[in-house]
């Protein structure tokens, strides 16, 4: 009976390898459209990686340079949202708390303090993405709360507290040319309305006039804008804002098209947390309540070694959204901001701060410690901006395998994935093919980078789990896009 069994074990082992191989090598339609783009002249220089599993047998049905180290671009949040729910769970709420130092003269209604912002890291206040934070709602809740106290002027100083992150807000990688745009706004203690402005211009109808600012949305009144940049024959935004952190002086450099009147640019606010105190500072003077002292921080406070003394009273707090909702926003619209976010708060529970690198290296040990081989993986930053990043796509499939067998959270995670043809930046792709509406993928795009990892059914039935990472190219972006939609269009016509 015992020589029975070991027969049938070493059987079963070999038939199940056979399969596997048999299908990994054998020609259907996965791997003929890999072979096109492998053969595919504007790929001929490029690096790039592929691997497609069956979710279930976690049986290799396609691969091609599937530990090829490469730029993953906007997938690596796949690695920042699913390590921020796998710590804190679906459930977890940020807070922001109002407080106050000193004492309230209840005659006169004086406050004898500073009325103190203390951020917990929520990158959502006053965001526009969610029906409960835009519009501004956190600040006449604060000033309400505020007038519930009786207080109708204050002694002090609104005072931004941004220290539970690393006052380095920009990853260290981040490139000039991005941190001054609305995608380069990094991880702020204290953020607010999505950390980013929209300047708004008019450009003439002659080639090469300066263009003119008209505004700033919302209004910013201390950025100063070294302004170069030109009307011209292009057909859209071909302008670029840069600006190093903490820094008012905005460089506007680049083309606008001609004749356009309130074309709007975005930029990423220089310091989100004096913009927090400079805004409830603005609206409690507009609600009648004076404050004597001008809008600081502790960050500014700091540099000459002034320090606030004495307790503080909390006057209320703040919640964000619940992060299943967070995170679901960031996998759709691809927030950097928000990654970001989720980066430092992972730093915060796994080594108990929150530092961009420090973070970063934490992270890529949690996921080692569960069983990811991390080799040829290297994080600098939580959302896939910097230039620097490199993931395999093994690695995001083991990412996808793992959550889909291990988490208690699938489910939410799974959901904040892009529907092919519906959602997000695959909401253009796949029209009338059998991945429209059928496949979830997250993508990612910066310079000569496109990259795609989720899941999709095939038509004999199989949940597949794929990834692909294509770097340097030769043709342009959308070209490439194309190329790789046909390769998951395969994946869902799957008939093995």
């Amino acid at each position: 009976m015992r020589k029975f069994l070991l027969v049938l074990i070493i059987c079963l082992t070999f038939n199940n390898g056979y399969a596997q191989r048999r299908l990994y090598k054998k020609h259907h339609i996965v791997n003929k459209v890999l072979s096109e783009i492998k053969k595919d002249n504007d790929f001929k220089n490029a690096g790039f990686g592929f691997i497609a599993i069956d979710s279930k047998t976690g049986q290799v049905i396609s691969s091609y340079n599937p530990d090829k180290a490469l730029r993953p671009a906007s997938n690596q949040k796949l690695i920042s949202t699913a390590t921020v729910l796998q710590l804190y769970g679906p459930d977890y709420k940020f807070e922001t708390r109002l407080e106050y130092t000193g004492s309230i003269d209840t005659v006169s209604h004086i406050l004898y303090g500073n009325i103190i912002i203390k951020g917990g890291g929520d990158p959502t206040l006053g965001s526009k993405y969610f029906d409960d934070t835009k519009n501004k709602q956190f600040l006449t809740q604060w000033v309400k709360a505020i007038k519930n106290l009786h207080i109708d002027s204050v002694a002090g100083a609104v005072i931004a507290d941004a220290g539970i992150y690393s006052r380095d807000i920009v990853p260290v990688s981040w490139s000039w040319t991005n941190m001054g745009n609305y995608y380069g706004a990094g991880a702020c203690g204290l953020s607010i309305f999505d950390d980013y402005y929209t300047i708004f211009f008019d450009t003439d109808s002659t080639i090469g006039d300066t263009a003119k600012i008209v505004k700033t949305v919302p209004d910013i009144p201390y950025l100063v804008f070294d302004n170069a940049i030109l009307a011209d024959t292009v057909s859209g935004d071909h302008s670029n804002i840069m600006g190093a952190p903490y820094c008012n002086t905005r460089y506007l450099r680049g083309k606008l098209p001609l004749g356009k009147t309130g074309f709007g640019v975005k930029g990423s606010v220089p310091d989100p947390a004096y913009f927090a105190a400079f805004e409830l500072n603005k609206t409690l003077h507009d609600n009648g309540i004076k404050v004597k002292d001008k809008p600081t921080t502790i960050r500014l406070l700091k540099i000459p070694g002034n320090q606030i003394s004495g307790q503080s009273t909390v006057i209320t707090t703040t919640y964000s959204p619940p992060l299943s909702k967070i995170i679901e926003q960031t996998n759709i619209h691809s927030i950097n901001l928000f990654a970001e976010h989720f980066l430092d708060q992972c730093g915060l529970k796994l080594i108990g701060r929150a530092q961009t690198e420090a973070d970063a290296k934490a992270v890529m040990d949690f996921w080692k410690n569960n069983g990811m081989d991390i080799q040829g993986m290297k994080l600098t930053d939580g959302s896939g901006l910097s230039q620097y990043n490199a993931v395999t796509p093994r690695q995001m499939v083991f990412l996808l395998n793992y959550m889909k067998h291990n988490s208690p959270y699938f489910d939410v995670y799974y959901n904040s994935l892009p529907i092919a043809g519906e959602e997000g930046t695959v909401e253009g792709m796949f029209k009338n093919s059998p991945a429209e509406g059928n496949l979830r993928a997250k993508s990612g795009t910066i310079d000569r980078v496109k990259a795609y990892t989720g899941f999709v059914k095939s038509r004999s039935g199989r949940e597949i789990i794929f990834s692909m990472i294509a770097n340097s190219f030769s043709c342009k972006s959308r070209e490439a896009r194309a190329k790789l939609e046909r390769l998951m269009i395969a994946l869902a016509k799957l008939k093995k």
